[in-house]
């Protein structure tokens, strides 16, 4: 797998014993997130390979489509919590249930409940709030550089999806190597599907897009680079001979009304924003584009470029944070930062047939390492020892 290692390996096997296993999987319900990616293909894959536990899964919405469309296994209790504000619903409600419930263990996504007193596994994405708070809101900064490092001490054991994410935490929050494990994250078997020209078609004419194009797919949030990437692509257009449009896929996010215009100004017509894009619209979005570019600031993992890989999208993202371990010689990556360098990647793999065909072989090969059979396996393997523990 690369720069991926199984750091954080548990010595020995434990017996398996049937154990009640608390998930706080609100996060199901927020469509275009890397926490409900995350939390969806770690459930499908759980359930899947494990019927022997019993999962109890805390949500906001039981008869949210997700829950629908999977139907839930007989070791899932699907457990309500109708409230949408975290503090009331962290701090009190799950607090509550978790107790009420007798779990063995609780997994939770950065935050948990501050009066649970059982065993806490925690997953740990990235500390992007310590690193680039500008482009979080000050109460969603202050909540997390409070919480999460609450809960990290209080965890028996943190999960991430790198070694930079893991080098990271260990270092802020002074734990133990022993306590952090690297799990990487998966990809959903939709992207390396064959997708029809047809298919194609008529989603980037749904969605207002002519082909050729450039792709980026994120969040509009600062810390995804947008405008630095619209600078490079105005300079990629003043030359001639460069034909394709600037597609933006994601919702919006924290001070996006502010990123539209910046980078509307600064590519013109050639923009399209296209929204939030369903999970079933994205492979034929992804194997439309001539180029993925994922010019992020910060990440702890960076999952769209796994995934436009496994789709045979040649990728250009940062050298920074993860996103270098996570693309390894796989993608091309530059200073997120130096708009003339960026611009000159994209027009080298616009040009270069040969450069495209390279990187899509390479990126294809990297991108089948990474399932969420594997993820769920090894997260397993992290339930058994805290609970033996």
């Amino acid at each position: 797998m690369g720069a991926f290692s199984y750091q954080g390996r548990f010595p020995g096997a434990s017996p398996i014993v049937p154990l009640r296993l608390g998930i706080d999987a609100h996060a199901v319900e927020s469509d275009g997130s890397g926490n409900c990616t995350y939390i969806r293909g770690l459930l499908h894959a759980l359930l899947d390979i494990d019927p022997r536990h019993t999962y109890i899964l805390y949500v906001t919405d039981k008869n949210h489509p997700f829950f629908r469309e999977w139907g839930p296994p007989p070791n899932v209790v699907l457990r309500e919590i109708p409230i949408r504000n975290p503090l009331i619903r962290i701090s009190w409600h799950l607090a509550r249930l978790s107790r009420r419930d007798h779990l063995d263990i609780l997994h939770v996504q950065y935050i948990a409940p501050p009066l649970y007193g059982g065993r806490l596994v925690v997953t740990i994405h990235d500390l992007g709030f310590l690193h680039v708070p500008r482009t979080f809101s000050r109460f969603f900064n202050l909540r997390s550089r409070i919480l999460v490092r609450r809960t990290a001490l209080k965890a028996a054991h943190i999960i991430t999806g790198s070694a930079f994410s893991r080098d990271d935490i260990l270092q802020a929050y002074g734990l133990p190597p022993s306590r952090v494990t690297t799990i990487p994250y998966g990809i959903s078997p939709s992207f390396t599907r064959s997708v029809p020209e047809e298919e194609i078609r008529g989603v980037t004419e749904r969605l207002g897009i002519v082909r050729p194009y450039i792709l980026c797919v994120g969040r509009l949030n600062p810390r995804k680079n947008l405008m630095a990437l619209a600078t490079a692509f105005a300079a990629l257009k003043a030359a001639p001979g460069i034909p394709h449009s600037l597609v933006l896929a994601g919702r919006k996010d924290y001070a996006s009304a502010q990123v539209i215009r910046s980078v509307a100004a600064a590519a013109g017509q050639d923009v399209v924003f296209t929204g939030f894009v369903r999970d079933k619209d994205l492979p034929a979005l992804y194997r439309g584009a001539d180029v993925f570019v994922y010019p992020s600031l910060f990440e702890g993992v960076g999952l769209p470029v796994l995934e436009a890989m496994a789709a045979g999208v040649p990728v250009i993202t940062s050298c920074t944070s993860s996103l270098a371990e996570t693309a390894a010689d796989a993608a091309v990556t530059v200073d997120p930062l130096n708009t003339h360098k960026l611009a000159a990647a994209l027009r080298e793999m616009i040009v270069n047939p040969e450069m495209r065909r390279k990187f899509r072989e390479k990126g294809t090969a990297r991108a089948a390492a990474f399932t969420w059979k594997e993820t769920a396996r090894r997260t397993l393997d992290v339930y058994r020892a805290v609970a033996a523990g």
